[in-house]
C-alpha cells in the first residue's frame, strides 16, 4: 500500500510533503512526493494533501460506551478498543480500579486479540493509594502495597503501570523492589516534596493525572509536581478542559516539556454516551454536561479521548508538533514501546490516522488495515 501526496507528520512531528509505503503492517518507506515508485499491483491511495498522523496512545483509560475494564470480560475490552480506534487512538492500557484481589485477578488474565486499538498491557490504578486523595476510588478496598499481592496476579508481563502513594507504610520498599519490573507512578497521594524525591530516586518514573488527587504546587511546598519537574520524570495529564484549567495545562507543558508530559483521557464507561448515572468501581457517579462526579461530589474520570484532548492542547496554545508528540511518542516512550509505536517512521507499526487540515479524524489504519 502506498499513500501519496500526503502531509505526513514526520519524525519531528512537523507536516512534510511525503509519500509513505506500508507492507505487512509496517512502514517501509518514506520520501518526498513522487520519489517512491509504485510496486506492481500495489494499492495506491492519493490523499491529495490530507494529513497522515501517528495514532494516539492512551495509557490511562477505564472504559467507554457503557463498559469498563473492571467488567472483566473480553467483550468490554473489545468495545473500548473499537471506540478508541474510531477516535484516532490506536493503542491503549485498559485501567483497573481500587478493588479486591478477587476482582482484579480475572481482569489481569485477559489479553485478547482486539479488532480496534491494540492493547499494550494494563494500568493498575490503586489499590495502593492514600484514602485522603481517593478521588473516585473505592475507599473500602484501599490497602498496603505488597510484593506478595503482585505475585498473586501472575501478570508481570501484562501489568505495565502501577499508580501508588509513596507516603503509605511499606510503599517505598515496594518501589525499590519492583521498579525494574513495572512503570511506577505517584498518584492519589499526599506525598510532600522530599517523599516524592525519595520515591523517584527509588524508581518511580511518572505521575498519574498531574494536579488531580495530589497536593497543589505551592511556592513553599512544591510537593509531587515540583519533585517530578526537578527530577525529570514523566507526568500524565487529563487535558479535557474540565479536570485542569487550560492555563495550567499550558504551564504543565512548559514545566515538563513535550518529551515528558503525556496526554491521557482517564475515560469512564460514560465516554461516548449521554449524561446520566453510571457505575465506577462499584460506586455510582453522575455525568452532568459531560462532567463525571461521585455521589460525594468528587471529580471522577473523563468522558473524552486522547485525540480530542490533543486537539484541546493545541487550542490552549501548545504548538501542534508538541501536542502530537505528547499524545503519541511520549506515552510510547514511557512504557517502552517507542521502537514500534508513537511515530510515522520506517520500521514502526503502520498505525495511521488520516485527517483534514485541522486534525479532525477521517480514517484510521491499524497496522496498515483500514478500520471500519
Amino acid at each position: 500500500m502506498l499513500f501519496i501526496n500526503a502531509n505526513v507528520i514526520n519524525k519531528d512531528f512537523k507536516r512534510e510533503e511525503l509519500d509513505l509505503r506500508v507492507e505487512d503492517g509496517k512502514i517501509t518507506a518514506l520520501d518526498k512526493w513522487g520519489r517512491i515508485p509504485p510496486n506492481p499491483n500495489e494499492e495506491i491511495i492519493d490523499l491529495k494533501g490530507k494529513v497522515l498522523a501517528p495514532g494516539a496512545i492512551d495509557n490511562h483509560i477505564h472504559g467507554a460506551m457503557g463498559v469498563d475494564t473492571m467488567d472483566a470480560n473480553e467483550g468490554a475490552l473489545q468495545t473500548i478498543s473499537r471506540f478508541l480506534a474510531s477516535k484516532g487512538v490506536t493503542s491503549f492500557l485498559p485501567t483497573t480500579m481500587t478493588m479486591a484481589v478477587e476482582h482484579l485477578q480475572p481482569v489481569f488474565k485477559l489479553f485478547p486479540d482486539l479488532e480496534g486499538a491494540e492493547m499494550l498491557g494494563f494500568h493498575m490504578e490503586g489499590p495502593f493509594i492514600n484514602v485522603e486523595k481517593k478521588g473516585a476510588q473505592n475507599e473500602a478496598y484501599i490497602r498496603r502495597a505488597t510484593v506478595e499481592e503482585m505475585r498473586r496476579y501472575d501478570a508481570a508481563d501484562r501489568i505495565k503501570v502501577i499508580t501508588l502513594a509513596p507516603e503509605e507504610p511499606g510503599t517505598m520498599e515496594f518501589i525499590r523492589e519492583l521498579s525494574d519490573q513495572y512503570v511506577l507512578s505517584i498518584g492519589h497521594s499526599t506525598a510532600d516534596y522530599d517523599t516524592s524525591v525519595e520515591a523517584i530516586r527509588a524508581g518511580v518514573k511518572t505521575i498519574t493525572h498531574c494536579f488531580n488527587a495530589m497536593p497543589p504546587l505551592h511556592h513553599r511546598k512544591p510537593g509531587v509536581i515540583g519533585a517530578a519537574v526537578k527530577e525529570g520524570i514523566f507526568g500524565e495529564m487529563i487535558t479535557d478542559g474540565q479536570h485542569i484549567h487550560p492555563a495550567v495545562v499550558y504551564a504543565n507543558y512548559k514545566m515538563f516539556g513535550a518529551d515528558r508530559m503525556l496526554i491521557v483521557s482517564d475515560a469512564l464507561r460514560a465516554a461516548g454516551l449521554e449524561d446520566g448515572e453510571y457505575d465506577l468501581g462499584g460506586q455510582l457517579m453522575d455525568v452532568i454536561d459531560g462532567v463525571a462526579r461521585t455521589k460525594e461530589g468528587n471529580l471522577a474520570g473523563g468522558t473524552s479521548n486522547v485525540w480530542q484532548n490533543m486537539r484541546n492542547c493545541i487550542a490552549f496554545g501548545i504548538p501542534e508538533a508538541d501536542a502530537l508528540r505528547m499524545a503519541t511518542l511520549t506515552p510510547a516512550s514511557l512504557i517502552g514501546v517507542h521502537d514500534r509505536k508513537g511515530s510515522l517512521t520506517v520500521g514502526k507499526d503502520a498505525d495511521i490516522v488520516v485527517t483534514d487540515s485541522d486534525l479532525s479524524v477521517e480514517r484510521v489504519y491499524l497496522k496498515g488495515k483500514l478500520f471500519v
